[in-house]
């Protein structure tokens, strides 16, 4: 657990949800409380709620009351995911980077952010945090991957079942961390 006044990184734990229940950029994940942010950890001790004061405090423009984001993957690392977010629910935007952490995309582990998302990607996402860059999470059923190409061949892939796309030039098969609103469906 962080100390008060402690700077902190995204995924980190800040308690348990038995002690706190997640404030300000953080969310709970399997009974702990973790940050969504870099920032200051603050324990609100009479509310018990585990915050993060994010070091940049300018909120961009209707992302509060954004459902959700659309946006494209530009970046892979093992455990993150940069992203080109370029809609706010259906309004384009200026581009507003997003980041998307692996413990952000299931209830389920994920080891690593590949398994989930791509280069080239686009995903619908929520955010998390809402100054930049914007934590995003796609926990959610209709949150994930909306359109892909294949890593092989280039050609658009469509569903193949719950968790893999295909496609249908090369057949190549990939996992994906798809949404209820996936562009192409198998048979459409």
């Amino acid at each position: 657990m962080r100390t008060q006044g402690e700077i902190t990184f995204p995924g980190e734990e800040l308690g348990v949800i038995e002690e706190f229940i997640p404030g300000e950029n953080t969310y709970e994940e399997d009974g702990f409380i973790r940050s969504a942010s870099v920032g200051k950890v603050f324990y609100d001790m009479i509310n018990r709620r585990s915050n993060v004061i994010s070091t940049k405090k300018s909120a961009i423009s209707g992302l509060k009351k954004a459902r959700y984001v659309y946006g494209t993957v530009i970046s892979i690392k093992e455990d993150s995911a940069l992203v080109n977010i370029s809609s706010i629910e259906d309004k384009f935007v200026t581009l507003i980077s997003g980041i998307l952490h692996v413990s952000q995309v299931s209830g389920k582990y994920i080891e690593t952010i590949t398994d989930a998302v791509k280069l080239g990607d686009i995903i619908r996402a929520k955010p998390i945090t809402f100054a930049s860059p914007v934590y995003l999470t796609l926990k959610g059923k209709d949150l994930g991957v909306v359109l892909a190409s294949c890593s092989i061949c280039g050609h658009l892939m469509i569903k193949a079942d719950e968790e893999h796309l295909k496609c249908p030039n090369c057949g190549n098969v990939e996992k994906r961390k798809i949404g209820n609103y996936m562009v192409k469906r198998n048979g459409s």
